[in-house]
């Protein structure tokens, strides 16, 4: 739009216009009447009549220049502004009369706009100064009072500024009670996946030791079957699985497992054994593979297998304890029924007494000569 077309919408003519109301307007300074010579119309008196000073108020105004009229209400619209927000703070706090203070807030919002709209006319709006430049100074003027101690305005600057550190502080409350909540649930969790592991680990040991248990009499029985088969083997009639045998067997077998070593049980007792087995001995991978190198190894031992093969020997139990450090076995039978014994072991026993009197140990004795292996 060209300047002189925004000149005529924002009401301001150029000199040289020669529209009705400018060609008026230079005709009223050389005349008193109108280009008609008609008595101009006599207007309403002003709604303000007083006088000041011997002239009306309205006239007054009039001669003060309008961008001090723009400035005078731009502040009494910030002003306004300012009041409807405390008021309206003060309302919905409940702090006053609710009837009262909704009445004056609005008719204050009401003048607040009609005040409003008077800037914005064409009289005001492209006056100077600006509006944006009128409340930026006064937001200015404020701040430099309330910093250089001024009341009230001071004491609205710390009350903002403490609640600001409350509000601060107690979000750095709420942020360090949140890291500590975390760090207890982390800390619980850890416990809760520590405490699950452990109960993990015990199952899977549990497990391990039913299953090796579970192998152990597995083993037991088939140890029992290999020795009634070697018997057969040999001519003989197969032994029968003594329960009560077997009570005083596993006994003796743990004894072996408590001290770590192979002994036999003494001379008075009811029953005998073949033992086997030892500390870091041999780990077995399945009941059969235990079975079959425990029945070998007393198979080859002359004396072990002497009594394994001895005719009388109606029943007898097969007894195996396995721990992670440690095997021992032990083949049970009852003394009442091997009579006189082997002769191999009966000659043995013979070279026992006479070479010692019996002043060492029959089994250290018996490793000694070699009869062990």
């Amino acid at each position: 739009m060209p300047v002189g077309d925004r000149n005529y919408v924002r009401g301001k003519h150029p000199p040289a216009c020669t529209c009705k109301e400018c060609t008026e307007r230079r005709l009223r300074k050389f005349t008193s009447r109108n280009p008609d010579n008609k008595t101009p119309p006599r207007r309403k008196p002003p709604f303000f009549s007083q006088t000041m000073g011997g002239k009306p108020l309205h006239r007054i105004w009039r001669k003060i220049p309008l961008s001090v009229h723009k400035l005078f209400l731009s502040l009494l619209v910030i002003a306004g502004l300012v009041d409807i927000v405390r008021r309206g703070s003060t309302l919905f706090t409940q702090q006053t009369d609710p009837i009262k203070n909704t009445i004056i807030l609005l008719v204050e919002v009401g003048l607040w706009f009609w005040l409003v709209t008077i800037l914005r006319s064409r009289r005001y709006r492209y006056r100077k100064p600006k509006f944006k430049l009128i409340f930026i100074t006064v937001i200015a003027i404020t701040l430099v009072c309330t910093f250089a101690g001024i009341e009230p305005l001071s004491s609205y600057k710390d009350n903002l500024f403490n609640s600001i550190g409350d509000y601060l502080e107690e979000q750095q409350a709420i942020r360090e009670a949140e890291k500590i909540a975390e760090e207890e649930a982390r800390i619980k969790a850890e416990a809760s996946a520590k405490a699950e592991a452990e109960r993990i680990a015990e199952e899977e040991a549990r497990a391990k030791e039913e299953r090796i248990i579970q192998e152990v009499l597995k083993a037991e029985r088939l140890a029992f079957e290999l020795i009634n088969k070697e018997r057969m083997l040999n001519g003989l009639i197969p032994t029968k699985w003594d329960d009560e045998l077997y009570g005083f067997s596993k006994a003796h077998t743990q004894a072996m497992v408590d001290r770590g070593e192979l002994f036999h049980s003494p001379m008075d007792a009811p029953y005998g054994e073949n033992a086997w087995g030892g500390e870091g001995y041999y780990y077995f991978a399945s009941a059969d593979e235990l079975a079959h190198v425990i029945v070998n190894g007393w198979m080859s031992s002359p004396l072990h297998k002497a009594w394994i093969l001895h005719e009388p020997i109606q029943k007898s139990v097969v007894s195996i304890i396995v721990t992670p450090n440690s095997q021992f076995a032990s083949w049970s039978f009852w003394t009442a029924e091997v009579g006189e014994g082997p002769e191999l072991v009966r000659k043995i026993a013979d070279e026992w007494r006479k070479e010692t009197g019996e002043s060492i140990p029959w089994i250290e004795w018996l490793y000694m000569k070699g009869y062990l292996d």
